[in-house]
């Protein structure tokens, strides 16, 4: 089974098939909190949305921006390229950023190493967050791939019995106001997505946002 956030379920989802979507943005120095939406109902779908907030005394911040003048020297890792699931995603992404006039997204290939390792780590170990089980994080992930970037996000998304898996997670995506807003932030200007795909049909994806 999924290894599920000791977080409260109090939320409505209407979609089919089994979703499950995520977003985090980090922000630095930043006190957070983590929230799940999500409802079960017998044998109906469940869909879970997994944020980061600030605390309560400033209801501005939605979710946590991680934001740095100086990357962290690593060891730079290969490049790879999209797969054609990976290049839906990206392309149905620089569509929606197109229709409000924001310009698009430059594909990263060392990023998308780092999301497919994500999306690959969760269907392997049968977990969905944004912290793998050994307790690394986006942060942990990227600044030991040596990317260069001063701001960065990331939108995960899990589900199982779609005929169209990655536009059913796209769409999903930008009807939450969260992760919509990872997709949409005019300042980033790289982005990957890493997309995996188990043996029983489970489909999950990362996608990594950066400004540099």
């Amino acid at each position: 089974m999924i290894r599920k956030n000791r977080v409260p379920l109090i939320a409505v989802s209407k979609t089919s098939g089994l979703l499950f979507l995520c977003t985090l943005s980090l922000a630095f120095l930043a006190s957070t909190t983590v929230e799940s939406f999500a409802q079960s109902s017998g044998n109906r779908p469940v869909a879970r949305l997994v944020t980061a907030a600030r605390p309560a005394d400033d209801q501005q911040m939605q979710h946590r921006v991680y934001a740095r003048t100086a990357a962290v020297a690593a060891t730079s890792g290969p490049a790879v390229a999209a797969n054609n699931f990976e290049r839906q995603a990206f392309n149905l992404i620089n569509a929606e950023r197109a229709n409000y006039n924001l310009p698009p997204l430059a594909w990263d290939g060392q990023l998308c190493r780092v999301a497919r390792g994500h999306s690959e780590n969760m269907g392997r170990r049968n977990f969905f967050d944004h912290e793998a089980p050994d307790g690394s994080s986006l942060l942990d992930r990227v600044s030991a791939s040596g990317v260069v970037w001063r701001s960065l996000g990331e939108n995960i998304a899990y589900n199982q019995g779609q005929v169209d898996p990655v536009r059913v997670a796209v769409e999903q995506w930008l009807q939450s106001p969260k992760h919509r807003a990872n997709i949409m932030r005019a300042k980033y200007t790289h982005t990957a997505v890493g997309v995996a795909r188990t043996a029983d049909g489970r489909v999950y994806l990362t996608q990594i946002f950066l400004m540099r």
